[in-house]
């Protein structure tokens, strides 16, 4: 029984087939940083947002992640006008970026198991692993490190 639920895990993990899309996200980009990004049309745009005067918005970083290597690197909003961007949820590849959830652990009636809610994930073909984002610095409130999915980097 045991190497059958291990065959199961991690059998699709072997022969699922390797994302091919790198990705663009953005950290520090809630709605009191002063700035928002959107992908419309194949192209970044940065929208600006009010805050309250008395708020002293974070830094806000635009960041590729390399599928293959698992690593992020930070580009200007400049350098993202050159991507062509896809900011459907799935890769052209069939992959996805999600965000990690609760896990209730092996008895969720008795014990609620740990929160994974900053986490991200590459997720499909019947796998996912966890991915290596860079968060932003501002620590005030946990929701605010989260990394946002922007869109799918286009190969021309």
């Amino acid at each position: 029984m045991i190497v059958l639920v291990a065959l199961s895990i991690y059998l699709p993990a072997i022969f699922s087939p390797q994302p091919q899309f790198n990705f663009l996200y953005v950290t520090g980009d809630d709605y009191y940083k002063g700035k928002q990004y959107v992908v419309e049309s194949g192209k970044l745009i940065e929208r600006e947002v009010k805050y309250p005067q008395h708020y002293t918005p974070g830094i806000v970083r635009l960041l590729i992640h390399n599928v293959a290597t698992d690593e992020s690197k930070e580009i200007s909003f400049e350098e993202t006008q050159q991507l062509s961007l896809d900011a459907n949820s799935k890769s052209p590849d069939g992959w996805e970026v999600v965000y990690g959830n609760r896990d209730y652990g092996v008895f969720p009636l008795f014990f609620s198991g740990g929160t994974d809610y900053n986490s991200m994930y590459l997720k499909g073909h019947n796998t996912s692993k966890k991915l290596n984002l860079q968060s932003s610095a501002d620590n005030r409130y946990h929701y605010y490190r989260r990394a946002r999915f922007l869109g799918w980097i286009r190969q021309e």
